[in-house]
């Protein structure tokens, strides 16, 4: 928390540090006392609903690049509700436990919790804020299905999923990462010299690690694009929300990192301002109604999304 104090942490939506003190030789700090997590949320989002949490997202990370630090531990679960009685939409983000500088990152460090992990992370490469934007992505896909984009009990099944849905990592990073060979091999044809992603039985000769089968219940996604018709439209929500929404995941979870879209221009996405949207009258109102989705009354949310009756509170964390 040493560099992002000095961040307005209700601007850029981060949780407030009040204080730390020593009680039986740990280290407490005393954090504002904060509302229910996204990871308890009983029902999935629809991409409305989503926006302005994408959103203050997009403001936090934007301070932490402004201060060089790299949260690397986006997940749902890191991410709070300020106070769902008052704001049901407000959020900040929580637990700088795995904080660091941008300049101390060091290819072949792992951060980030499988399911959420960047792919150049995974393979071992140089790395950046950037693999904020990759925890972001895979939480704001989490709000919409109800369920982790990427497994997440599982490396090499959360790899697959990874090449299945977007693409082969390039020939340059799967040269150069260090962990290149843990998910994949290469392969001499009549067109020459390929990399592919290794089967389950050779992962599991080479990593002497078991990959898990793929679970029955979950659907293969082909691409992102599938997200288009995984379930019927929300109130207020169009064709064209969810297309919009699509394409600022695709930028977000971009296989390479130095081209994955940044905070700042995240915020000038189509998705985030509205500018999709035509100047037909009809779609001019559904612009405001988007636009103005987070001043709905707690009455509203609880109705179209219950959660738990009792609020998970927090304030005082104890580490160290």
């Amino acid at each position: 928390m040493w560099r992002t104090n000095s961040l307005n942490a209700d601007h850029f939506n981060l949780v407030t540090f009040y204080e730390q003190f020593e009680y039986l030789g740990y280290k407490c700090l005393v954090f504002e006392l904060l509302d229910v997590d996204l990871l308890h949320l009983v029902h999935s989002l629809n991409v409305n609903h989503i926006r302005p949490i994408a959103k203050q997202l997009m403001m936090a990370l934007q301070g932490l690049k402004a201060v060089r630090v790299m949260h690397t531990d986006i997940k749902p679960d890191n991410i709070m509700m300020v106070s769902i009685d008052e704001s049901p939409f407000s959020v900040k983000l929580i637990d700088f436990g795995m904080a660091s500088p941008i300049s101390a990152a060091m290819p072949g460090l792992r951060h980030q919790p499988i399911g959420y992990r960047a792919p150049e992370v995974c393979l071992g490469l140089p790395y950046s804020g950037a693999i904020d934007m990759w925890g972001v992505g895979c939480t704001l896909a989490f709000l919409f299905l109800n369920d982790n984009l990427f497994p997440v009990h599982c490396e090499y099944l959360m790899m697959q999923s990874m090449v299945e849905m977007l693409g082969m990592p390039s020939k340059y990073q799967l040269h150069f990462g260090l962990y290149s060979k843990r998910f994949f091999c290469h392969e001499v044809d009549e067109l020459g010299t390929r990399w592919r992603l290794l089967t389950p039985e050779e992962y599991t000769s080479r990593n002497r690690r078991q990959a898990e089968e793929w679970p029955e219940y979950r659907p293969h996604l082909s691409s992102l694009d599938d997200l288009l018709y995984m379930s019927e439209l929300g109130d207020n929500e169009t064709v064209e929300d969810r297309k919009a929404f699509i394409e600022f995941l695709k930028e977000l979870l971009n296989l390479d990192g130095e081209e994955r879209i940044s905070p700042i221009d995240a915020l000038q996405h189509p998705y985030i301002t509205g500018s999709y949207l035509s100047q037909e009258p009809d779609n001019r109102e559904h612009q405001t109604e988007a636009q103005v989705i987070e001043e709905h009354s707690p009455e509203d949310w609880d109705a179209e999304y219950p959660l738990f009756n009792e609020h998970n509170k927090c304030g005082l964390i104890v580490a160290y």
